[in-house]
């Protein structure tokens, strides 16, 4: 579904992703995790295509991503907190807008979406809170019954039940649909139950990239060995 062999960006003479390598099969959830500036927003915005590579090969559903295939991107749903929506629009607006860039949108599917994560269709956006309104995106991001989810930093505005459900929500689809999953995130309490793979990065260089029990090994919860790791390499770096 997506690989990664020695990806690189750089911004001018400055260094923002360097040697970047995993891969993920269909159905996987991965977890990119690291502390703010390490380059998670730069290596979705790659596979997402808004940037292009200055350094090795990426491939994501089976396209290079800077080649901008449109053909790839009605299979590909994205999340985000930076995501600005027009704070006149009704929800259902927003959703309606949505819908026409996925052909194999579902509206049953959104309805019953709406419902879950407890949103209506006639609220205002600009009445909304910031964290109603990611589950407006939420249920328009999954009702179109994407191959892949990028996520970046959308649970960060969630409250603690609207993070779980969004989660439980993905780990359904990823069991019936094959769903695979890319969220980035600084804030990894809680994924345990969810990710299967971790790839830490720090400082715009990979520290890991592993299975989720490979990568807890003998530490407590995810969270825990995320920073022993980052502790253990900006250590080696000074």
């Amino acid at each position: 579904m997506v690989s990664a062999r020695g990806l690189g960006f750089r911004l001018r003479s400055r260094e923002i992703l360097t040697s970047i390598d995993f891969a993920l099969s269909r159905g996987s959830f991965l977890a990119v995790v690291g502390e703010n500036g390490a380059g998670k927003t730069t290596l979705l915005d790659l596979l997402l295509g808004f940037r292009r590579r200055t350094a090795g090969e990426l491939v994501v559903l089976d396209h290079d991503p800077g080649t901008d295939p449109w053909q790839s991107r009605s299979r590909i749903a994205y999340l985000s907190e930076k995501v600005d929506l027009p704070g006149d629009w009704e929800a259902r607006e927003f959703l309606e807008f949505h819908r026409r860039f996925y052909p194999s949108y579902d509206r049953q599917e959104e309805a019953a979406l709406m419902s879950r994560l407890g949103v209506r269709a006639d609220a205002v956006l600009g009445t909304m809170s910031a964290g109603e309104i990611r589950r407006v995106q939420i249920a328009g991001a999954l009702a179109a019954r994407p191959e892949l989810l990028i996520a970046d930093e959308i649970t960060a505005l969630l409250d603690i039940l609207g993070r779980r459900l969004f989660l439980t929500l993905v780990k359904e689809r990823q069991k019936t649909g094959g769903l695979t999953t890319v969220l980035a995130t600084n804030v990894p309490e809680g994924l345990d139950a969810y990710a299967d793979h971790v790839l830490l990065i720090s400082r715009g260089r990979q520290v890991a990239f592993s299975g989720l029990t490979g990568f807890i090994r003998n530490e407590n919860t995810l969270a825990d060995a995320v920073a022993g790791a980052l502790t253990n390499h900006a250590r080696a770096l000074s």
